[in-house]
């Protein structure tokens, strides 16, 4: 069945099996607590997973490039979907605000949706945002079809771009506060809890005991004098003088109180596992070392960033570009820069490539964002190294 008979059919309005995205109901049902896509940025470590991956995909540069005849490939900036994604995708957001937009919404809802504005020659001249609510997906046997809020008829998936995340079915993304919503109820439970208890709590951090009874001018007379002695900052660390055979007796945290401490660095650790976000990048530092934060960085940009570039680009590829150019042209991220060690090791890097000939200095400056020089496009190689069909030549001579 087509779309068109399928829009005359009596199924249209009666069984919606066919559409794929209808708002998603959320609710920690095990928590108690309501969970939903803007009750989930509330909580710090949602927050900063979002932020810190929307934020890293939006810095990229992108590039467009075209495969030359002889394998070669240009930087092809005169392009019109290179203008479109790297300087003004639609006439509100700037290319970086369009990755944010972009990305945050994958990483939410776990769809992303772009309707593509074309001119006269089928050139791509504007991307404009549809929030996924006004959007529900369409599938007709081998064919996907949206149906958008403001629009009469579905339109086809060339129309649209879709990113998403990851789901079962290839139509549709799976959200990642629906699919978690029992343990991201049970992080804002626990924030929640410990607000209570701190906003609340009637704790006492110590006790000054005197062997006899006195009075409540003695006792009050006694509160002030310890406290502007020994309470604040600024009085940490002193040393006490007690009299008349005053003892103090700390109070220390209960068991159950630091089990709620801890119950909360716990859930900053599942946020974090569920983003694929290392630790330190959200903020919690403990228990990492300046070299294994490092790792994790590197770590964080390829298992975490690197697939949702592949998934951009993959999504972009195939409906930019005319059908002509499909072969030879595509649109790249440029994750280079944040795979950068520090300055002696991109330096040690780059002396082993030019060595045996691989980069010239002015591909080297390049990638340092510098300017090129005359004569920087030579290649070099030791004089002890040639070819294998000079060494024959050499032999037979």
């Amino acid at each position: 069945m087509g779309l068109f008979d399928f829009l005359k059919s009596e199924k249209r309005g009666v069984d919606r099996s066919g559409f794929l995205g209808s708002v998603p109901q959320f609710g920690g049902a095990n928590t108690g607590v309501a969970v939903d896509e803007d009750t989930a940025l509330n909580f710090s470590a949602v927050w900063a997973c979002v932020r810190v991956i929307s934020e890293t995909v939006a810095s990229l540069p992108v590039m467009v490039y075209k495969e030359e005849s002889d394998g070669d490939k240009l930087n092809d900036k005169s392009h019109p979907v290179y203008k479109l994604l790297s300087r003004q995708p639609n006439k509100i957001m700037t290319s970086y605000t369009f990755y944010e937009v972009l990305m945050s919404n994958l990483l939410i809802n776990g769809n992303a949706y772009f309707i593509i504005e074309r001119d006269g020659s089928q050139r791509p001249v504007a991307l404009h945002y549809k929030h996924h609510e006004d959007v529900k997906v369409i599938k007709l046997e081998d064919e996907v079809y949206y149906e958008c809020k403001g629009y009469d008829l579905p339109l086809q998936q060339d129309d649209v771009l879709h990113f998403m995340g990851l789901g079962y079915d290839g139509c549709k993304g799976k959200s990642p506060i629906t699919i978690h919503r029992d343990s991201i109820g049970l992080s804002l439970g626990a924030n929640i809890t410990a607000a209570s208890y701190f906003g609340n709590s009637n704790q006492v951090f110590g006790v000054l005991k005197h062997p006899s009874k006195i009075g409540k001018e003695a006792i009050e007379r006694i509160r002030n004098s310890w406290n502007r002695s020994y309470g604040g900052v600024y009085n940490s660390n002193k040393t006490a003088i007690l009299e008349e055979g005053m003892d103090f007796k700390p109070i220390t945290i209960p068991a159950s109180d630091r089990q709620l401490l801890e119950s909360r660095r716990f859930q900053v650790e599942e946020i974090c596992r569920i983003f694929r976000v290392p630790l330190h990048l959200v903020g919690q530092i403990d228990k990492s070392s300046y070299n294994s934060m490092e790792q994790l960085s590197i770590d964080f940009v390829r298992y975490t960033i690197r697939p949702y570039l592949f998934n951009i680009e993959a999504e972009m590829n195939r409906k930019l570009f005319r059908e002509n150019e499909q072969d030879s042209t595509y649109v790249k991220f440029s994750a280079d820069a944040l795979l950068r060690g520090d300055t002696n090791a991109r330096a040690e890097y780059y002396q082993k490539l030019m060595q045996v000939g691989v980069l010239s200095i002015n591909e080297v400056r390049k990638m340092e964002d510098l300017n090129r020089i005359e004569k920087g496009d030579d290649h070099y190689m030791p004089l002890n190294f040639s070819s294998i069909d000079n060494n024959d030549q050499e032999s037979a001579e």
